[in-house]
This record gives structure tokens, C-alpha cells and sequence, in this order.
């Protein structure tokens, strides 16, 4: 490959002075909103993506199937400023994810900055800033640049099991798209979280025999749970016969009230209430299949949202089945004295990030370790390492939220361009040293960062956008307080604020929970206004 110097970014005049660049990797969810971010601060921003198109997974060749529906709603699956459309879906398809990035970058003019096809080969720190070699049409390509954005996502690599490759009768999770391929086979998924549990039941409709392979039991619990609205719109038990309506889990799970009582709980008790809430939705999973019994003592088996799996078991379309008792290798399962052969193995393995492209010394500054599924780099508040300036990351932690991922994008773009301060070198050090030990914790917790509002409130009061939770009663302060975190809160007020959008997706979601559920005439203008005089 030729080589071609000299692409460094361009630069363009901000307030009479030469505007700094940021150079962007990855143009899916995170990277977009990094770059809009970026430029809404002033700097000069190009955003590379190794794929023909931007939208990272949610875009062909990506990693959603054709039924792929979201496990969140579409009140969370969505950046604060760009509402969906209101014909979109509660949990909406993959397609209809895509469709909403694509308008994203439409509607803020991100198009022009996003290169395709460039993959970025190497990230090398410079005196000041970094070189970047960019692969792009057989050629390499030099691109220098001031500060650089590492959004290249969590999901970059399929993972497979020790000894295994994909070809012939094996396959990623990540290729597939249609049960219809599969009919009148026997087909075995490997891996029993929210991928393999939703393919496996799908594919049970039309082969002629499917088995889902577990290493541990998991709680299988509906995308709509049940909720008590005397108790402040607490979780609640499926059979308790108060329960008047049911809501997407993220908008009732992600609550300031029940987060604050729950960290105010020591972890076994904690555990043990998660517990029982769980069971409370999922039932005696024990009645399903044996292999889905969660112990009692059993405080940290993962939570897992699918509506199909527990009916595909329950029909005896789905078999379930130990996987230690499967030979990958060939293919077979023993069962009872039996082996019985399969046609197909499907590994819902997971995947890794990808970032041999970071210098050595970078990787080593980030304690990258690409083995941890849980915690493979070790970042301050996820967001920026220490001892690298200029250098910070978005979305690149396992489970990462749209919320999370533009707050982080809109707090990096604010110090890069020198709006806001770098974070405190202690603050940092002390922060990285959390990430640690949650990397270092056993038993290990499903995700890294399961308290969303507080991790939402803690970039956000960096970024100085935290709503302000003192007005108490009704109105818009019980819904901050009691309602959903919601990425529209973080437009009320403070940095590049669209009150006029927070409010109505606010008002929006309050509609779900039932006429004047926070107080008289819903959210009110009253409360609207308060916000916004203080």
C-alpha cells in the first residue's frame, strides 16, 4: 500500500482563532454523538469509520437480526436533543434504530464530517496531539490532528469459545439474521444471555430441534414489567393485586428514588431484594426447567429481557441443556448415556472491543486487558485515562446507554475544546481506581455500572447540566425524582439546553404512567418554569 502524508485535519476560524481538531473513531451511536457534540463546542471534527456507512451495529454488515427488537424503549434508546418519532414503537426494531441515527446525522449536518470506509490503523501521540494512519481505498493515510475520541464501541469483535473458529457448521451470533435458514435442522445456541436467549427461541419455531446451552441460570423477565404506583412507581411483585399498569423495565428500574433507597442498603441486602423482586416477575422458574433455578443464594445471577424464551420452553419447542455437556468439536451432546449429533452450533459468545490501533503506551495507560469481558479498560468516570491528554473515550464500557454515551461525548468535547476544565488530576486517579476495583470484585456483577441514574448525574454534574432536584410535591420535580432518568433531562438546563424538547419527551413519558401520576395537571408549566429561572 502507498502511503499518502499530509491529510492533516483541516482547520477552521472560531472567534478569530484557529479552531482545534478532534479526530473521532467510530461513527455509530457513540461516535455520532461525538461528533455532534464536538462541533456544537466548536472544534473542528472528522469522524472515521471503518464500515461503508455510519451507525456501528445497528447498520449492515452490523450485528442485528431481522426481528431484533430493542430491550429498552424508545425513551432511552435515543439522545436527548432527537426525539423518535412518535409512530415509532415502544421497543423499536433494529431497522427502525438505524433509521433514527441516519436522521441524527441528517438533522445536525454530521454527514459532511464522517469519513467511510477509513479505518484507523494506528493512534500515535505526537508533542502536541497524535498521528493517526487511516487505511482508506488500498491507500494509507496520515491525519494529524490535536485531540482524539476513541468510540470504536464495545461490540467491535465477536468473541469465540477457546478452540473454536467460525466456518462450516459453526457460526457467530453476530451473522445472524433469519430463523428461516435453520428449518427442519437441529441446531444448538451456545450462550444463554440476551442474544442467545432471544435466537434460540426464534429459531425453535422452525427447526426441527433447538437447544439452548447454559453455563449458570439466569432470570428471564418480560421487556414490560409491572409497577405500584402508591409506592412512588416502585418495581413490583407480578402477582400482587394492586398492580394497575405495566411499563418498559428501564422506565421503571431507573428511578433517583428507588436508586437512592437501594444504595442506602448493604449488598446482601440489596442482592436479596433483587431477588425477590425477581422471582416476583419471573415466577418459580423451576416449573420451566430445572436448569433455570436461581438458588436463594444466588444474589448475583444476571437479569436477562426476553418475552420469547420462557413460552418457547414452556411449549418444549426450546430444550435447554448443560453446556459442559456438549463437545463444540463435534458437535454433539450427551444426554443421559445418549450423544445426540446437531447440524448447526451457534455461539452467543459476546463480544470485545477492538483497539489494537492505540500505541502501546496508550493500551498501557488504559490497562487494557482484552481478556475482561467486564472491565477491559480502566478509565476515569469511562471517560478519560490518566496520563494521556487530548485522548478521551466514549461508550466504551460493557452496557453502555444512550444517555450515558452522549453525556460522556458532550463532557469530552467540552474539555477538549477548552470550555471546561480537565478533570482533576486526583479526581482522576481516584476514579480510575474505582473502575479497579470493580474490575477486581467477586463474585463479578452482571455489568460494571448497573446504577444508571447515578453514573448519568455524575458526568452530568461535570458537564453542569444536573436538573435541579429541589423542587419537591408535583409537577416536574416528583417526575425527576420519582419518574425515569431519561437523556431529556440533561437538555432542561445548563450546556446547549432545549427546554422546549426536554419537556415535551418528559410529558411524553409521564403520559404512561397515568393521568396527573405526578401531581395535579401532570408535569405542569409551573414546575417547567421554575427549572428554568433558576
Amino acid at each position: 500500500m502507498a502511503e499518502v502524508s499530509g491529510h492533516g485535519i483541516d482547520r477552521g476560524m472560531r472567534d478569530g482563532q484557529l479552531a482545534r481538531r478532534v479526530a473521532i473513531i467510530g461513527a455509530g451511536p457513540a461516535g455520532l454523538a461525538a461528533l455532534k457534540s464536538a462541533r456544537e463546542e466548536g472544534l473542528e471534527a472528522v469522524a472515521f469509520e471503518a464500515k461503508d456507512r455510519p451507525g456501528g451495529l445497528w447498520t449492515e454488515p452490523g450485528l442485528v437480526w431481522n426481528s431484533l427488537r430493542t430491550n429498552l424503549s424508545r425513551y432511552s434508546c435515543v439522545f436527548s436533543d432527537h426525539p423518535h418519532d412518535r409512530t415509532t414503537p415502544l421497543f423499536p426494531e433494529g431497522r427502525r434504530v438505524a433509521a433514527y441515527l441516519a436522521g441524527y446525522a441528517a438533522r445536525f449536518g454530521l454527514d459532511e464530517a464522517i469519513r467511510p470506509g477509513h479505518r484507523v490503523m494506528a493512534v500515535i501521540p505526537r508533542t502536541p496531539g497524535f498521528r493517526l494512519m487511516v487505511e482508506a481505498d488500498g491507500r494509507i493515510e496520515t491525519h494529524d490532528t490535536d485531540a482524539v475520541i476513541v468510540a470504536s464501541g464495545v461490540f467491535a469483535e465477536a468473541l469465540m469459545p477457546q478452540g473454536l473458529t467460525i466456518g462450516g457448521a459453526v457460526m457467530h451470533a453476530a451473522a445472524y439474521r433469519d430463523p428461516a435458514v435453520f428449518a427442519g435442522k437441529r441446531v444448538a445456541v451456545l450462550g444463554s444471555a440476551f442474544s442467545g436467549a432471544d435466537i434460540a427461541a426464534e429459531i425453535a419455531g422452525v427447526a426441527e430441534r433447538t437447544v439452548m446451552l447454559m453455563r449458570r441460570p439466569a432470570w428471564y423477565v418480560p421487556r414490560a414489567v409491572p409497577v405500584l404506583p402508591e409506592a412512588g412507581f416502585m418495581p413490583a411483585d407480578a402477582g400482587d393485586d394492586r398492580i394497575r399498569l405495566r411499563l418498559p423495565m428501564d422506565l421503571v428500574i431507573n428511578s433517583r428514588a428507588r436508586a437512592q433507597r437501594l444504595a442506602a442498603l448493604d449488598g446482601a441486602t440489596a442482592g436479596r431484594e433483587r431477588w425477590s423482586w425477581l422471582y416476583g416477575i419471573a415466577g418459580d422458574q423451576r416449573r420451566l426447567h430445572p436448569l433455570l433455578d436461581v438458588p436463594e443464594d444466588d444474589l448475583a445471577a444476571p437479569m436477562v429481557i426476553s418475552d420469547a424464551l420462557p413460552a418457547a420452553v414452556r411449549s418444549g419447542r426450546l430444550e435447554l441443556a448443560r453446556a459442559v455437556d456438549f463437545d463444540p468439536a463435534r458437535l454433539t451432546l450427551q444426554e443421559g448415556g445418549r450423544e445426540s449429533r446437531f447440524d448447526v452450533l451457534i455461539c452467543a459468545t459476546g463480544y470485545r472491543p477492538s483497539l489494537a490501533m492505540l500505541a502501546p503506551g496508550i493500551l498501557e495507560a488504559i490497562g487494557y486487558d482484552p481478556h475482561d469481558r467486564l472491565q477491559p479498560v480502566l478509565l476515569g468516570h469511562c471517560v478519560f485515562p490518566e496520563g494521556v491528554p487530548d485522548l478521551a473515550f466514549v461508550g466504551m464500557y460493557r452496557g453502555p446507554y444512550f444517555g450515558v454515551m452522549e453525556l460522556q461525548a458532550r463532557w469530552a468535547a467540552a474539555v477538549l475544546a477548552g470550555k471546561l476544565p480537565r478533570p482533576d488530576p486526583l479526581d482522576l486517579e481516584r476514579a480510575v481506581a474505582a473502575e479497579r476495583t470493580i474490575r477486581d470484585v467477586r463474585p463479578r456483577p452482571q455489568f460494571p455500572h448497573a446504577d444508571y441514574p447515578a453514573m448519568c448525574d455524575a458526568l452530568a454534574e461535570k458537564l453542569g447540566v444536573m436538573p435541579d432536584l429541589l423542587h419537591d410535591g408535583t409537577g416536574l420535580g416528583r417526575f425527576l425524582w420519582h419518574g425515569p432518568v431519561l437523556p431529556a433531562q440533561y437538555r432542561l438546563s445548563g450546556r446547549h439546553a432545549r427546554p422546549d424538547i426536554a419537556l415535551g419527551t418528559l410529558a411524553e413519558v409521564a403520559v404512561l404512567f397515568g393521568q396527573d401520576a405526578f401531581g395535579q395537571g401532570g408535569l405542569g408549566q409551573e414546575g417547567f418554569s421554575q427549572q428554568q429561572e433558576d
